[in-house]
């Protein structure tokens, strides 16, 4: 399991309401931008990992599940629509790269 990958969902897990997944549009928006990020730097967004990330980080089956497929699509070259931009997504992957190179 990549550590960045498994870093960046536990730090999404903190800043969404893992109770309602992606139900919020502003936690949509920032799964969707940090899963483009995590793709853009060539992190593989495997579907199980997700899901199993999520799980562990308190996510309900049905919220991982969706956060997986998401992350799947996007993984795939799917196109989203980020509904809320908050630029979020490229710095903070980038700060979880830097703080795991140091170590």
């Amino acid at each position: 399991m990549n550590p960045i990958l498994k870093k960046a969902i536990e730090t999404l897990s903190h800043v969404v309401n893992v109770s309602t997944g992606l139900a919020h549009p502003l936690d949509d928006s920032r799964a969707k931008e940090l899963f483009k990020a995590l793709h853009k730097h060539g992190i593989p967004l495997s579907s199980s990992d997700v899901y199993s990330i999520a799980i562990n980080n308190s996510w309900s089956e049905r919220h991982a599940k969706t956060l997986s497929e998401l992350a799947e699509k996007i993984g795939n070259g799917g196109r989203v629509q980020i509904k809320h931009p908050k630029e979020w997504g490229e710095p903070t992957v980038k700060k979880i790269i830097s703080e795991l190179i140091e170590l």
